[in-house]
Protein backbone atom coordinates (compact mmCIF):
# COMPACT_ATOMS: atom_id res chain seq x y z
CA UNK A 1 0.00 0.00 0.00
CA UNK A 2 1.30 3.56 -0.56
CA UNK A 3 2.45 5.57 2.25
CA UNK A 4 0.71 8.77 3.47
CA UNK A 5 -2.52 9.51 4.22
CA UNK A 6 -5.50 8.81 1.95
CA UNK A 7 -6.51 11.49 -0.70
CA UNK A 8 -9.63 13.20 0.01
CA UNK A 9 -12.61 12.51 -1.74
CA UNK A 10 -13.40 16.65 -0.71
CA UNK A 11 -10.36 17.96 -2.14
CA UNK A 12 -10.55 15.68 -5.27
CA UNK A 13 -13.86 17.03 -6.57
CA UNK A 14 -12.96 20.67 -4.95
CA UNK A 15 -9.74 20.33 -7.29
CA UNK A 16 -12.07 18.46 -10.19
CA UNK A 17 -14.17 21.82 -9.96
CA UNK A 18 -11.10 23.99 -10.31
CA UNK A 19 -10.00 22.28 -13.14
CA UNK A 20 -12.96 23.72 -15.46
CA UNK A 21 -14.00 26.78 -13.13
CA UNK A 22 -10.42 28.22 -13.50
CA UNK A 23 -10.06 28.23 -17.45
CA UNK A 24 -13.60 29.43 -17.64
CA UNK A 25 -12.89 31.95 -15.65
CA UNK A 26 -10.32 33.71 -17.64
CA UNK A 27 -11.91 33.18 -20.70
CA UNK A 28 -14.46 34.95 -19.85
CA UNK A 29 -11.75 37.91 -18.33
CA UNK A 30 -10.29 37.89 -21.52
CA UNK A 31 -13.31 37.83 -23.52
CA UNK A 32 -14.76 40.68 -21.76
CA UNK A 33 -11.64 42.74 -21.79
CA UNK A 34 -11.96 42.18 -25.92
CA UNK A 35 -15.61 43.51 -26.25
CA UNK A 36 -15.24 46.42 -23.76
CA UNK A 37 -11.32 47.36 -25.59
CA UNK A 38 -13.21 47.16 -28.99
CA UNK A 39 -16.31 49.01 -27.50
CA UNK A 40 -13.82 51.99 -26.65
CA UNK A 41 -11.84 52.17 -29.20
CA UNK A 42 -14.77 52.28 -31.37
CA UNK A 43 -16.39 55.20 -29.44
CA UNK A 44 -12.42 56.96 -29.62
CA UNK A 45 -12.66 56.48 -33.32
CA UNK A 46 -15.72 57.85 -34.50
CA UNK A 47 -14.90 61.03 -33.37
CA UNK A 48 -11.74 61.01 -35.47
CA UNK A 49 -13.78 59.26 -38.54
CA UNK A 50 -16.44 62.40 -38.43
CA UNK A 51 -13.53 64.93 -38.38
CA UNK A 52 -11.86 63.52 -41.58
CA UNK A 53 -14.83 63.35 -43.21
CA UNK A 54 -15.45 67.23 -42.19
CA UNK A 55 -12.25 67.48 -43.18
CA UNK A 56 -12.53 66.36 -47.04
CA UNK A 57 -15.78 68.11 -47.62
CA UNK A 58 -14.45 71.93 -46.34
CA UNK A 59 -11.08 71.60 -48.08
CA UNK A 60 -10.34 73.81 -51.20
CA UNK A 61 -7.60 74.05 -53.39
CA UNK A 62 -6.55 77.78 -54.43
CA UNK A 63 -6.69 77.93 -57.89
CA UNK A 64 -3.91 80.74 -57.50
CA UNK A 65 -0.91 79.20 -55.52
CA UNK A 66 -2.62 75.62 -55.51
CA UNK A 67 -2.32 75.56 -51.53
CA UNK A 68 -5.14 74.26 -49.26
CA UNK A 69 -7.55 76.18 -47.21
CA UNK A 70 -10.90 75.05 -45.60
CA UNK A 71 -14.24 76.60 -45.22
CA UNK A 72 -15.14 74.98 -41.93
CA UNK A 73 -12.70 73.83 -39.04
CA UNK A 74 -13.61 71.21 -36.87
CA UNK A 75 -15.52 72.44 -33.79
CA UNK A 76 -13.60 70.70 -31.07
CA UNK A 77 -11.63 73.34 -29.19
CA UNK A 78 -8.99 71.10 -28.45
CA UNK A 79 -7.79 71.21 -31.70
CA UNK A 80 -7.13 74.86 -31.58
CA UNK A 81 -5.19 74.31 -28.02
CA UNK A 82 -1.36 73.53 -28.32
CA UNK A 83 -0.30 69.82 -27.92
CA UNK A 84 -3.83 69.32 -26.73
CA UNK A 85 -3.47 65.46 -27.62
CA UNK A 86 -5.95 66.10 -30.34
CA UNK A 87 -4.59 66.87 -34.20
CA UNK A 88 -5.62 67.19 -37.83
CA UNK A 89 -3.52 67.42 -40.85
CA UNK A 90 -3.74 67.37 -44.80
CA UNK A 91 -0.50 66.52 -46.30
CA UNK A 92 1.76 64.59 -48.12
CA UNK A 93 3.71 60.96 -46.92
CA UNK A 94 7.13 61.06 -46.51
CA UNK A 95 9.70 58.06 -47.14
CA UNK A 96 10.45 58.11 -43.67
CA UNK A 97 6.59 58.09 -42.09
CA UNK A 98 6.68 61.48 -41.65
CA UNK A 99 3.62 63.20 -42.34
CA UNK A 100 4.55 67.03 -44.07
CA UNK A 101 2.11 68.68 -43.34
CA UNK A 102 0.29 71.31 -46.07
CA UNK A 103 -2.16 72.48 -43.40
CA UNK A 104 -2.71 71.60 -40.19
CA UNK A 105 -4.88 72.11 -36.74
CA UNK A 106 -2.82 74.89 -34.37
CA UNK A 107 -2.32 71.90 -31.95
CA UNK A 108 0.27 70.49 -33.84
CA UNK A 109 2.29 73.32 -32.77
CA UNK A 110 4.30 73.39 -36.17
CA UNK A 111 5.15 69.34 -35.49
CA UNK A 112 3.77 66.21 -37.27
CA UNK A 113 2.55 63.21 -37.07
CA UNK A 114 5.30 60.26 -38.19
CA UNK A 115 3.22 56.59 -39.25
CA UNK A 116 5.26 53.68 -38.79
CA UNK A 117 5.93 51.51 -42.31
CA UNK A 118 3.14 48.91 -42.05
CA UNK A 119 0.43 51.61 -41.30
CA UNK A 120 1.85 53.36 -44.61
CA UNK A 121 1.40 50.60 -46.51
CA UNK A 122 -1.96 50.28 -45.21
CA UNK A 123 -2.52 53.56 -46.09
CA UNK A 124 -1.40 53.00 -49.37
CA UNK A 125 -3.09 50.53 -49.97
CA UNK A 126 -6.51 51.50 -48.92
CA UNK A 127 -8.04 53.11 -51.97
CA UNK A 128 -9.39 55.89 -50.19
CA UNK A 129 -10.62 54.14 -47.72
CA UNK A 130 -10.93 54.93 -44.21
CA UNK A 131 -7.79 53.26 -42.27
CA UNK A 132 -7.48 53.02 -38.33
CA UNK A 133 -3.54 53.04 -37.31
CA UNK A 134 -0.79 53.58 -34.53
CA UNK A 135 1.28 56.70 -35.06
CA UNK A 136 3.79 59.00 -32.92
CA UNK A 137 2.46 62.31 -31.99
CA UNK A 138 4.57 65.68 -31.67
CA UNK A 139 5.00 65.03 -28.05
CA UNK A 140 7.77 62.40 -26.93
CA UNK A 141 6.54 59.47 -26.40
CA UNK A 142 3.14 60.73 -27.03
CA UNK A 143 1.13 57.56 -28.76
CA UNK A 144 -1.85 58.50 -31.29
CA UNK A 145 -4.98 56.59 -32.63
CA UNK A 146 -5.06 57.77 -36.46
CA UNK A 147 -7.96 57.42 -38.73
CA UNK A 148 -6.82 58.35 -42.47
CA UNK A 149 -7.12 58.00 -45.84
CA UNK A 150 -5.38 59.33 -49.03
CA UNK A 151 -7.91 61.16 -51.41
CA UNK A 152 -7.35 62.79 -54.66
CA UNK A 153 -8.16 66.68 -54.90
CA UNK A 154 -9.30 68.73 -57.90
CA UNK A 155 -5.79 70.48 -59.00
CA UNK A 156 -3.24 68.51 -56.71
CA UNK A 157 -0.96 66.17 -58.85
CA UNK A 158 -0.41 64.08 -56.10
CA UNK A 159 -2.40 62.43 -53.33
CA UNK A 160 -3.15 63.65 -50.11
CA UNK A 161 -3.45 62.21 -46.93
CA UNK A 162 -6.30 63.54 -44.29
CA UNK A 163 -5.59 62.75 -40.77
CA UNK A 164 -7.41 62.69 -37.51
CA UNK A 165 -5.67 61.98 -34.44
CA UNK A 166 -5.91 61.71 -30.43
CA UNK A 167 -3.52 60.80 -27.53
CA UNK A 168 -4.93 56.84 -27.29
CA UNK A 169 -3.39 56.56 -23.81
CA UNK A 170 -6.73 57.37 -21.83
CA UNK A 171 -8.35 54.68 -23.61
CA UNK A 172 -5.38 52.62 -22.66
CA UNK A 173 -5.67 53.61 -19.12
CA UNK A 174 -9.91 52.91 -19.26
CA UNK A 175 -9.09 49.73 -20.12
CA UNK A 176 -6.52 48.78 -17.81
CA UNK A 177 -8.86 50.04 -15.10
CA UNK A 178 -11.88 47.51 -16.87
CA UNK A 179 -9.23 44.89 -16.58
CA UNK A 180 -8.25 45.27 -13.20
CA UNK A 181 -11.56 45.79 -11.95
CA UNK A 182 -12.87 42.66 -13.79
CA UNK A 183 -9.71 40.90 -12.77
CA UNK A 184 -10.55 41.41 -8.90
CA UNK A 185 -14.24 40.82 -9.74
CA UNK A 186 -13.16 37.13 -11.12
CA UNK A 187 -11.08 36.41 -8.21
CA UNK A 188 -13.80 37.08 -6.00
CA UNK A 189 -16.41 35.33 -8.16
CA UNK A 190 -13.27 32.14 -7.66
CA UNK A 191 -13.06 32.55 -4.26
CA UNK A 192 -17.27 32.54 -3.55
CA UNK A 193 -17.46 29.81 -6.58
CA UNK A 194 -14.38 27.79 -4.34
CA UNK A 195 -16.23 28.45 -1.22
CA UNK A 196 -20.46 27.60 -2.76
CA UNK A 197 -18.39 24.12 -4.19
CA UNK A 198 -16.50 22.91 -1.29
CA UNK A 199 -20.04 23.34 0.48
CA UNK A 200 -22.12 21.53 -1.83
CA UNK A 201 -19.84 18.72 -2.17
CA UNK A 202 -19.66 18.53 1.76
CA UNK A 203 -23.43 18.21 1.34
CA UNK A 204 -23.42 16.03 -1.06
CA UNK A 205 -20.70 13.65 0.94
CA UNK A 206 -22.77 14.13 4.32
CA UNK A 207 -24.71 10.92 3.51
CA UNK A 208 -21.12 8.80 3.53
CA UNK A 209 -19.73 10.68 6.80
CA UNK A 210 -23.08 9.39 8.56
CA UNK A 211 -22.58 6.16 6.74
CA UNK A 212 -18.81 5.35 8.00
CA UNK A 213 -20.04 7.22 11.90
CA UNK A 214 -22.59 4.19 11.70
CA UNK A 215 -20.46 1.48 10.37
CA UNK A 216 -18.14 2.68 13.14
CA UNK A 217 -20.69 2.54 15.88
CA UNK A 218 -21.05 -0.95 14.24
CA UNK A 219 -17.89 -2.28 14.73
CA UNK A 220 -17.51 -0.59 18.24
CA UNK A 221 -20.75 -2.66 19.55
CA UNK A 222 -23.34 0.14 20.19
CA UNK A 223 -25.74 -0.67 17.35
CA UNK A 224 -26.41 -4.07 15.51
CA UNK A 225 -27.20 -2.93 12.14
CA UNK A 226 -26.42 0.08 10.00
CA UNK A 227 -29.91 2.00 10.19
CA UNK A 228 -31.08 5.37 8.41
CA UNK A 229 -32.35 6.70 4.83
CA UNK A 230 -30.03 7.08 2.52
CA UNK A 231 -29.70 8.96 -0.92
CA UNK A 232 -30.80 5.65 -3.73
CA UNK A 233 -26.64 5.58 -5.03
CA UNK A 234 -26.03 5.39 -1.57
CA UNK A 235 -28.76 2.75 0.05
CA UNK A 236 -27.57 -0.40 -1.88
CA UNK A 237 -24.11 0.33 0.12
CA UNK A 238 -26.11 0.02 3.50
CA UNK A 239 -27.91 -2.51 2.50
CA UNK A 240 -24.85 -4.63 1.23
CA UNK A 241 -23.17 -3.58 4.78
CA UNK A 242 -26.01 -5.13 6.13
CA UNK A 243 -25.89 -8.31 4.71
CA UNK A 244 -22.19 -8.49 5.61
CA UNK A 245 -22.98 -7.81 9.33
CA UNK A 246 -25.66 -10.03 9.24
CA UNK A 247 -23.65 -13.10 7.39
CA UNK A 248 -21.15 -12.56 9.46
CA UNK A 249 -23.51 -12.63 12.55
CA UNK A 250 -24.31 -15.90 10.95
CA UNK A 251 -20.82 -17.24 10.43
CA UNK A 252 -19.97 -16.68 14.09
CA UNK A 253 -23.42 -18.31 15.49
CA UNK A 254 -22.51 -21.20 13.15
CA UNK A 255 -19.04 -21.62 14.27
CA UNK A 256 -20.31 -21.51 18.07
CA UNK A 257 -22.92 -24.01 17.32
CA UNK A 258 -20.41 -25.90 15.18
CA UNK A 259 -18.23 -26.01 18.72
CA UNK A 260 -21.14 -27.08 20.92
CA UNK A 261 -21.94 -30.03 18.70
CA UNK A 262 -18.65 -31.37 18.39
CA UNK A 263 -18.20 -31.01 22.06
CA UNK A 264 -21.77 -32.61 22.28
CA UNK A 265 -20.67 -35.29 20.15
CA UNK A 266 -17.39 -36.40 21.25
CA UNK A 267 -18.96 -35.64 25.16
CA UNK A 268 -20.14 -39.52 25.30
CA UNK A 269 -17.22 -41.47 23.89
CA UNK A 270 -14.71 -40.16 25.92
CA UNK A 271 -17.13 -40.82 29.15
CA UNK A 272 -17.02 -44.58 28.19
CA UNK A 273 -13.33 -44.74 27.89
CA UNK A 274 -13.02 -42.77 30.45
CA UNK A 275 -15.62 -45.12 32.47
CA UNK A 276 -13.71 -48.23 31.12
CA UNK A 277 -10.14 -46.86 32.35
CA UNK A 278 -12.13 -46.62 35.60
CA UNK A 279 -13.71 -50.31 36.19
CA UNK A 280 -10.57 -51.93 34.86
CA UNK A 281 -6.57 -51.96 34.18
CA UNK A 282 -7.02 -52.65 30.53
CA UNK A 283 -9.89 -51.25 28.01
CA UNK A 284 -10.80 -53.83 25.46
CA UNK A 285 -9.80 -53.20 22.23
CA UNK A 286 -13.39 -53.33 20.72
CA UNK A 287 -14.49 -50.58 23.22
CA UNK A 288 -11.60 -48.33 21.69
CA UNK A 289 -11.96 -48.65 18.34
CA UNK A 290 -15.76 -48.35 18.62
CA UNK A 291 -15.63 -45.20 20.96
CA UNK A 292 -12.58 -43.27 18.31
CA UNK A 293 -14.71 -44.44 15.22
CA UNK A 294 -17.53 -42.71 16.50
CA UNK A 295 -15.58 -39.31 17.72
CA UNK A 296 -13.75 -39.28 14.29
CA UNK A 297 -17.09 -39.81 12.42
CA UNK A 298 -17.97 -36.78 14.54
CA UNK A 299 -15.34 -34.69 13.90
CA UNK A 300 -15.48 -35.91 10.04
CA UNK A 301 -18.88 -34.93 10.18
CA UNK A 302 -18.45 -31.04 11.71
CA UNK A 303 -15.51 -30.62 9.44
CA UNK A 304 -17.73 -31.25 6.27
CA UNK A 305 -20.26 -28.79 7.49
CA UNK A 306 -17.71 -26.40 8.31
CA UNK A 307 -16.21 -26.53 4.86
CA UNK A 308 -19.68 -26.43 2.80
CA UNK A 309 -20.52 -23.62 4.66
CA UNK A 310 -17.17 -21.67 3.77
CA UNK A 311 -18.01 -22.77 0.19
CA UNK A 312 -21.44 -22.18 0.17
CA UNK A 313 -20.60 -18.48 0.41
CA UNK A 314 -17.81 -18.18 -2.19
CA UNK A 315 -18.74 -17.43 -6.29
CA UNK A 316 -18.20 -19.01 -9.04
CA UNK A 317 -18.18 -22.50 -7.63
CA UNK A 318 -20.53 -24.46 -10.38
CA UNK A 319 -20.61 -27.96 -11.42
CA UNK A 320 -22.59 -30.20 -14.05
CA UNK A 321 -25.46 -32.58 -11.86
CA UNK A 322 -25.49 -35.21 -14.50
CA UNK A 323 -21.64 -35.88 -13.77
CA UNK A 324 -22.17 -36.44 -10.70
CA UNK A 325 -24.92 -38.65 -10.93
CA UNK A 326 -24.09 -40.79 -13.71
CA UNK A 327 -20.80 -41.55 -12.11
CA UNK A 328 -22.78 -42.73 -8.89
CA UNK A 329 -25.20 -44.94 -11.06
CA UNK A 330 -22.29 -46.51 -12.36
CA UNK A 331 -20.20 -47.43 -9.13
CA UNK A 332 -22.97 -48.10 -6.51
CA UNK A 333 -24.03 -51.50 -8.58
CA UNK A 334 -20.72 -52.41 -8.27
CA UNK A 335 -20.00 -51.84 -4.62
CA UNK A 336 -23.23 -53.46 -3.50
CA UNK A 337 -22.36 -56.65 -5.47
CA UNK A 338 -24.92 -59.10 -3.60
CA UNK A 339 -27.89 -57.06 -4.49
CA UNK A 340 -29.45 -56.78 -7.79
CA UNK A 341 -31.23 -53.41 -8.50
CA UNK A 342 -31.27 -51.38 -11.28
CA UNK A 343 -31.05 -47.33 -11.02
CA UNK A 344 -32.88 -45.17 -13.47
CA UNK A 345 -32.15 -41.45 -14.41
CA UNK A 346 -34.83 -39.37 -15.75
CA UNK A 347 -36.05 -35.80 -15.68
CA UNK A 348 -34.32 -32.44 -17.27
CA UNK A 349 -30.78 -32.84 -18.64
CA UNK A 350 -27.65 -29.93 -18.21
CA UNK A 351 -28.68 -28.87 -14.25
CA UNK A 352 -25.74 -27.37 -13.04
CA UNK A 353 -25.09 -26.82 -9.15
CA UNK A 354 -23.78 -23.97 -7.75
CA UNK A 355 -21.73 -25.00 -5.53
CA UNK A 356 -18.62 -27.64 -4.82
CA UNK A 357 -18.51 -30.55 -6.85
CA UNK A 358 -17.51 -32.66 -3.72
CA UNK A 359 -20.41 -31.89 -1.70
CA UNK A 360 -22.67 -32.72 -4.39
CA UNK A 361 -21.11 -35.97 -4.21
CA UNK A 362 -21.10 -36.30 -0.82
CA UNK A 363 -24.89 -35.64 -0.81
CA UNK A 364 -26.36 -37.59 -3.64
CA UNK A 365 -23.96 -40.52 -3.14
CA UNK A 366 -25.18 -40.74 0.72
CA UNK A 367 -28.90 -40.60 -0.20
CA UNK A 368 -28.47 -43.46 -3.49
CA UNK A 369 -26.30 -45.16 -0.97
CA UNK A 370 -29.01 -45.22 1.52
CA UNK A 371 -31.18 -46.11 -1.50
CA UNK A 372 -28.70 -49.23 -2.74
CA UNK A 373 -28.38 -50.70 1.23
CA UNK A 374 -32.30 -50.69 1.25
CA UNK A 375 -33.86 -51.26 -1.96
CA UNK A 376 -35.42 -54.59 -3.99
CA UNK A 377 -34.76 -54.38 -7.16
CA UNK A 378 -35.31 -50.19 -8.34
CA UNK A 379 -33.97 -46.85 -7.53
CA UNK A 380 -35.26 -43.84 -9.57
CA UNK A 381 -33.39 -40.59 -9.52
CA UNK A 382 -34.93 -37.52 -10.85
CA UNK A 383 -33.36 -33.98 -11.78
CA UNK A 384 -35.57 -30.91 -12.69
CA UNK A 385 -34.71 -27.41 -12.27
CA UNK A 386 -37.38 -25.18 -10.94
CA UNK A 387 -36.54 -21.45 -11.15
CA UNK A 388 -33.15 -20.52 -9.60
CA UNK A 389 -33.77 -24.16 -7.33
CA UNK A 390 -32.16 -27.30 -8.36
CA UNK A 391 -34.55 -30.91 -7.07
CA UNK A 392 -33.08 -33.84 -6.96
CA UNK A 393 -35.33 -36.89 -5.94
CA UNK A 394 -34.04 -40.81 -4.79
CA UNK A 395 -36.71 -42.94 -4.76
CA UNK A 396 -36.27 -47.21 -4.06
CA UNK A 397 -38.50 -49.90 -3.33
CA UNK A 398 -37.36 -51.02 -0.06
CA UNK A 399 -39.93 -51.07 2.84
CA UNK A 400 -39.07 -47.44 3.51
CA UNK A 401 -39.47 -45.72 6.99
CA UNK A 402 -42.62 -45.02 8.99
CA UNK A 403 -44.36 -41.50 8.95
CA UNK A 404 -43.34 -40.99 12.66
CA UNK A 405 -39.98 -41.60 12.34
CA UNK A 406 -39.10 -39.81 8.96
CA UNK A 407 -38.14 -36.73 11.61
CA UNK A 408 -35.99 -38.65 13.91
CA UNK A 409 -33.82 -40.51 10.27
CA UNK A 410 -33.00 -36.64 10.05
CA UNK A 411 -30.64 -36.60 13.53
CA UNK A 412 -27.43 -37.18 14.02
CA UNK A 413 -26.28 -40.54 14.91
CA UNK A 414 -29.97 -41.78 14.56
CA UNK A 415 -30.06 -45.74 13.34
CA UNK A 416 -33.76 -47.17 12.81
CA UNK A 417 -31.87 -50.19 12.08
CA UNK A 418 -28.87 -51.22 14.27
CA UNK A 419 -27.95 -54.38 11.68
CA UNK A 420 -27.41 -52.27 9.11
CA UNK A 421 -23.80 -50.99 9.23
CA UNK A 422 -23.05 -47.06 9.84
CA UNK A 423 -22.76 -44.40 12.26
CA UNK A 424 -26.29 -42.71 11.86
CA UNK A 425 -24.63 -39.80 10.36
CA UNK A 426 -25.54 -40.35 6.68
CA UNK A 427 -29.12 -38.47 6.02
CA UNK A 428 -28.37 -35.88 9.21
CA UNK A 429 -24.75 -35.09 6.69
CA UNK A 430 -26.80 -34.53 3.71
CA UNK A 431 -29.45 -32.43 5.63
CA UNK A 432 -26.67 -30.02 7.14
CA UNK A 433 -25.01 -29.97 3.90
CA UNK A 434 -28.00 -28.61 2.05
CA UNK A 435 -28.58 -26.19 4.93
CA UNK A 436 -25.11 -24.73 4.37
CA UNK A 437 -26.41 -24.14 1.00
CA UNK A 438 -29.35 -22.53 2.09
CA UNK A 439 -30.80 -25.66 0.87
CA UNK A 440 -33.57 -28.23 2.48
CA UNK A 441 -33.82 -32.10 2.58
CA UNK A 442 -36.99 -33.64 2.87
CA UNK A 443 -38.09 -37.28 3.62
CA UNK A 444 -41.38 -39.08 2.36
CA UNK A 445 -43.22 -42.19 1.12
CA UNK A 446 -42.02 -43.01 -2.13
CA UNK A 447 -44.76 -44.31 -4.97
CA UNK A 448 -42.23 -47.06 -5.39
CA UNK A 449 -43.11 -48.18 -1.85
CA UNK A 450 -39.87 -47.63 -0.17
CA UNK A 451 -38.34 -43.96 0.47
CA UNK A 452 -38.41 -41.00 -1.36
CA UNK A 453 -35.51 -38.03 -0.33
CA UNK A 454 -35.67 -34.72 -2.15
CA UNK A 455 -32.90 -32.40 -2.28
CA UNK A 456 -32.90 -28.88 -2.94
CA UNK A 457 -30.06 -27.43 -3.71
CA UNK A 458 -29.04 -23.45 -5.69
CA UNK A 459 -28.93 -24.13 -9.51
CA UNK A 460 -26.38 -22.20 -11.74
CA UNK A 461 -28.37 -20.93 -14.54
CA UNK A 462 -27.30 -20.58 -17.59
CA UNK A 463 -27.16 -17.53 -19.62
CA UNK A 464 -29.38 -16.01 -17.40
CA UNK A 465 -32.09 -18.94 -17.31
Amino acid sequence: MPDGPNPSLVSRLVRAALLWTVPALLITLLLLTWFYRNTVYSSFDDPLESAVTALIASVEVSPDDGGLTLTRQPLDPRYQRALSGRYWLIGRVGSDGTVVPVIASRSLYGESVRLAADARAELAASSGEPVRVSAQGPNADEPLRVVAREVFLSGMPAPVAVLAAADRRPATRSIQRFAGAALLLMGLLTAGLLAAVYAQVRLGLRPLFELASRVAAVREGRVTSVGGRYPAEIAGVADELNSLIAHNRNVVERAQTHVGNLAHGLKTPIAVLRNEAGLEPTVAADVVRRQTEAMSAQVDHHLRRARAAARGQAIGLSCEVDDVIGALARTLPRIHRDKDFIIEVDGQAGLRFRGDKRDLEDMVGNLMDNAAKWTGSRIDVVRRGDGPDLCISIDDDGPGIPEEELETALKRGARLDEATPGSGLGLAIVSDLAEAYGGTLSLRRSMLGGLQAELHLPRALKDGR
